[in-house]
């Protein structure tokens, strides 16, 4: 797929360090005003109002989003918000339950946990390798007891590996590219 035919497509990072080059063409990012405001959900059932800024690449013309770390592409909730969940499930709770601390819709927490538990073994994997990648010299991980749970240390060791070797921002970065991406992929039919 050429530059031109690329969708808009979303760019999970910081605002403030937006990327040096469009990773299609090779070109330049210019401003390009805002993406549209969106209502993010965080602890406590606080309703932030987000506006992410839009950049441009002056090549291929592609438009990127950038979405801060703390928050999930596609998500009404932030990362902070769906992991609290996750690992709430993996301690042995129920969705009604976790909703209810969390201030949530059942029906958005239970589709949570479905997702995460069917795409866990997966997630799992490609966190350990994504550890691996990050800290070659990683030990051993004794195992929890549930696939979600084994998933979410996965995720867990990862986002410290890749802490140790890139700082704060990696961490927010691995554990909202590995919970947006993998656990909360839609489910396969």
């Amino acid at each position: 797929m050429s530059c031109e035919e690329r969708p808009v497509m979303i760019v999970v990072l910081d605002e403030s360090v937006p990327p040096s080059s469009c990773d299609g063409c090779g070109g330049s990012f210019k401003p390009w005003g805002h993406a549209r405001t969106r209502v993010v959900r965080e602890r406590g059932g606080v309703r932030r109002l987000l506006r992410p800024r839009r950049i441009r690449c002056g090549e291929c013309r592609v438009t990127h989003v950038l979405l801060p770390a703390v928050f999930v592409a596609r998500r009404a909730d932030s990362a902070q918000v769906i992991l609290a969940a996750l690992l709430a499930k993996a301690g042995g709770r129920g969705h009604r339950s976790i909703a209810a601390e969390l201030a949530l819709p059942p029906g958005t927490v239970r589709g949570w946990l479905r997702r995460s538990g069917a795409n866990a073994e997966r997630v799992r994997s490609q966190s350990m390798r994504f550890a691996v990648e990050a800290d070659p010299l990683l030990g051993p991980i004794e195992p929890s007891g549930t696939v979600l749970g084994d998933a979410l240390d996965a995720v867990g060791v990862a986002a410290a590996a890749v802490r140790r070797r890139l700082g704060p921002l990696g961490l927010s970065l691995a554990l909202v590219m590995i919970i947006g991406s993998g656990l909360l992929h839609p489910l396969r039919t």
